[in-house]
């Protein structure tokens, strides 16, 4: 069960997070924060997997400090950063603290337990919406642990396909999930197992929580930006 805390500001959307996080199963909401003096106090108390953390939060003077003492405090405590703009600036003050995830709010509330999984597993995620620039200043502040992204060239749908996988989803299930048909799915996987460089879907599974898949390398397990990216 995966642990997390969710520090924002918006008592509905926090709200909205605990009540729809633990449906898909495998999460856990421990605890929440309304400000950072607050998310200071209970985070020690909770010690939870992730933080869901709102870049906007109150009392927060240095946002990268803050993350860097999560990490601090607890080194294999993941933090994914929520926002509602698409910023370099976000991006930039997020990844230098240690941030291993950033979410729009616009974003599927499925996709924000899917970043969960990755980070608590060791991957990064970055919002498949987000500008494709924003996940190069990612990918370059993870790659400097020695990981190797083999998941940048994946397609938007071939991530949401390759996540799906990865919680152990049936291809008919798959099919139903993003209202596509079942061959739809199969084209797909040849697609991912080929770019990821593996034979099975357990390889690729592994690529995408950042463990060693078929190709031999770590995999952060990021999703694709939207922009300069084909669609499939």
């Amino acid at each position: 069960m995966i642990r997390v805390l969710v520090a924002d500001d918006h008592a509905m959307f926090r709200e909205m997070l605990k009540i729809a996080l633990p449906r898909g199963g495998g999460i856990e909401v421990v605890g929440e924060a309304g400000d950072g003096q607050e998310l200071t106090q209970i985070i020690y108390r909770v010690r939870p997997d992730v933080v869901l953390l709102d870049y906007k939060m109150p009392l927060v003077r240095d946002f990268t400090a803050l993350i860097q003492e999560i990490r601090t405090q607890q080194s294999d405590m993941q933090v994914v950063v929520l926002s509602g703009f698409a910023s370099e600036e976000i991006a930039t003050r997020a990844a230098n603290g240690g941030a291993r995830g950033y979410v729009l709010k616009s974003t599927r509330l499925a996709a924000v337990a899917d970043a969960i999984r990755a980070v608590a597993s060791g991957g990064t995620w970055i919002d498949p919406a987000l500008p494709r620039r924003i996940f190069e200043i990612f990918q370059r502040v993870v790659g400097t642990d020695g990981r190797v992204d083999a998941l940048a060239d994946l397609t938007r749908r071939e991530h949401e396909v390759l996540a799906c996988v990865a919680e152990g989803i049936s291809n008919h299930e798959i099919a139903r999930k993003l209202c596509i048909s079942e061959q739809t799915v199969k084209t797909h996987l040849t697609r991912i197992f080929a770019k990821l460089a593996v034979k099975n879907r357990l390889a690729a599974a592994l690529a995408f929580y950042g463990k060693e898949g078929g190709n031999g390398k770590p995999a952060a397990a990021s999703a694709p930006a939207s922009a300069d990216i084909q669609r499939a």
